[in-house]
């Protein structure tokens, strides 16, 4: 499954509702609302009125967008005759005098003008520019207007950590909307005989996100967001914190490496990062506390804990590029994306097959890139279906229990094509990829980078095919060290028959299997003594491989060895994941000038 972003912060919920439900946040608001999207095939108006002086009153309709406009006229007259009887007749019973019953007058007016037509669909009727007359009243009519549906903060604030709020919102520009952070402060009422606490909100902050100081410790936080698209505004809508602002783990690893990469790179300069961060549904478990990581406290392994570490974390590396693998879903959409975005940056996740809701989401600068294609594929299918892959179908097919087992990974391969802003004619061919971790499966992850690199020349080549200069960038966990098959085959373009991969596990065992490439591929970091540390197990299985295409500048450093097991193992209070990111600065050659 491909999640894109569809509006200016890709957090667009579906808008959550039931027959007769009012537009969020727009029950204080005198007007007609409506909710009209033309792929949906029923329509929302909110008709918030005043009878007689009297206070804000709110009729909810949803009807069938071709409904006929005299039909839904009556139907909200007759909603508003029945709020408007009740009254009568409550004030009746206190009077003890005879009422008549009530009636109003209510038409629909178009640039002034009276919709005679009463079969005109209310698609047509009900639009921008109309007016609704109850009697005297003339309510004007509104279509999609910004509204925020929802609005979280964190269950887990630490001062030193940035945080985001969760939104749900409809019609909005969220990066042009306005969001003011207050912290909660009780002060002594002078003014009262006897003293009293009173409720201050001091404001701390304006802008999407807010990191939390000394001074917020202890403190509730409060957030208001007033939405925006172009023009047009909605009505504020406020959230409070649920838990005060803690102290931090203190200075985390990481922040060393922020200091390699406080600035950004000039624009022929591509700071890449490939991470993987540990999916909560690896982390969060009771097998996880109890035998993977029962080292790490467990409020540490927590999501909400863990991604105020790894935004801040990644955040942190001023990168171009970022490469991600075990990304939650609900963490993309509702941490990363909104992160990210708002820092300029468009992101892309690519689930793995089957049910497994988590997968590899790839981040890049908007000011650098712009994405032109989406490569992304499901390995096993590729396998299976693509022509390029057929002799891997074919080999595979002689060992049936390899091939169950080649089916029932899902692993993916996040393939995107981006376009150098400043350099149009230029494009980076992004791979990005999390292969098969058994430890007996090296017959199964050679497989996997032979089919992944297969398509990866396809693509390049297609891509040169229409003239344009084309670099590569192949980023990953490969749960594979420098010795194994899959890092042979990268690196040294061959794979031949006497390669242990084939034979490590008697199961999955081939006989003859020799694969090549024409790719120029190095690994860009170089050999490390492990890029994961969990436990008893310490080895190198991330890199980030890049064509002859590209200079190598740097290698951001990484962290003291002190410092990883200063907890014992990772991932710990200071570390989010059991992996550690690589990080590199690189640079277009000549070619690309």
């Amino acid at each position: 499954m491909l999640l894109r972003k569809t509006c200016a912060i890709n957090i667009l919920s579906k808008f959550v509702r039931n027959k007769s439900i009012a537009l969020v946040g727009m029950s204080d608001m005198e007007g007609v609302f409506v909710r009209c999207v033309p792929e949906e095939e029923r329509m929302q108006i909110t008709v918030n009125y005043k009878h007689e002086g009297g206070p804000c009153k709110t009729v909810n309709l949803e009807r069938i967008q071709v409904e006929e406009v005299g039909k839904t006229i009556e139907r909200l007259k007759a909603s508003m005759l029945k709020k408007l009887s009740k009254k009568k007749k409550r004030k009746k019973q206190e009077t003890a005098d005879s009422t008549e019953e009530p009636d109003l007058k209510i038409w629909l007016t178009v640039k002034e003008k009276l919709i005679e037509n009463e079969a005109t669909p209310i698609n047509q009727t009900f639009v921008e520019g109309a007016v609704l007359h109850i009697e005297d009243q003339l309510l004007p009519v509104e279509i999609n207007v910004p509204v925020i549906t929802a609005l979280v903060l964190p269950t887990n604030i630490m001062v030193g950590f940035p945080i985001y709020p969760k939104i749900h919102a409809e019609f909005c520009d969220l990066l042009k909307s306005t969001f003011i952070w207050y912290r909660y402060q009780s002060v002594e009422d002078e003014s009262q005989k006897k003293k009293k606490t009173k409720e201050v909100w001091d404001k701390v902050s304006e802008g999407f996100s807010y990191t939390p100081t000394i001074s917020d410790l202890g403190n509730k936080l409060k957030l208001t967001c007033m939405p925006k698209l172009g023009h047009r505004s909605g009505e504020e809508f406020t959230s409070l914190s649920k838990c005060d602002v803690e102290a931090g783990p203190g200075i985390c690893p990481f922040e060393s490496r922020h200091l390699y990469t406080q600035n950004t790179l000039e624009d022929d300069g591509i700071r890449v990062v490939s991470y993987n961060i540990l999916a909560d549904i690896y982390a969060d478990s009771d097998f996880s506390r109890n035998e993977l990581f029962p080292y790490c406290p467990p409020y540490a392994l927590a999501i909400d804990y863990r991604k105020q570490l790894f935004v801040k974390e990644i955040t942190g590396y001023n990168s171009d590029l970022i490469c991600l693998q075990e990304v939650d879903r609900k963490v993309f959409i509702n941490d990363l994306l909104p992160a990210f975005e708002s820092l300029g940056y468009s992101g892309v996740l690519q689930e793995k097959g089957g049910t497994t809701p988590e997968g590899e989401a790839t981040f890049y600068r908007n000011s650098k890139f712009r994405q032109v294609q989406d490569c992304s594929i499901e390995i096993r299918k590729s396998v299976n279906e693509d022509d390029i892959q057929s002799d891997i179908k074919n080999i595979v097919s002689t060992n049936e229990t390899l091939k169950q087992e080649m089916d029932t990974r899902g692993s993916v391969v996040q393939v995107l094509v981006l376009e150098s802003v400043l350099n149009p004619g230029c494009r980076l061919c992004v791979a990005n990829t999390h292969l098969y971790f058994h430890p007996k499966a090296c017959c199964i992850r050679s497989l996997q980078t032979v089919a992944i690199i297969r398509h990866l020349q396809d693509v390049i080549q297609k891509q040169k095919a229409e003239g344009f200069k084309v670099s590569s960038v192949f980023c990953g966990d490969f749960n594979c060290s420098p010795k194994g098959g899959a890092y042979e085959f990268i690196t040294k373009k061959y794979l031949g028959p006497d390669n242990y991969s084939w034979s490590n596990n008697p199961n999955f065992a081939l006989e003859g299997a020799s694969f090549s490439h024409e790719l120029d591929l190095k690994n860009s970091c170089g050999i490390v003594e492990y890029t994961n540390y969990a436990g008893n197990f310490h080895e190198q299985l991330d890199y980030i491989f890049i064509d002859s295409t590209m200079d190598m500048i740097c290698v951001i450093p990484m962290p003291e060895h002190s410092e990883v097991k200063q907890h014992i193992a990772l991932p710990s209070v200071v570390f989010p994941s059991d992996h550690i990111a690589q990080i590199c600065d690189l640079k277009w050659t000549s070619l690309f000038e």
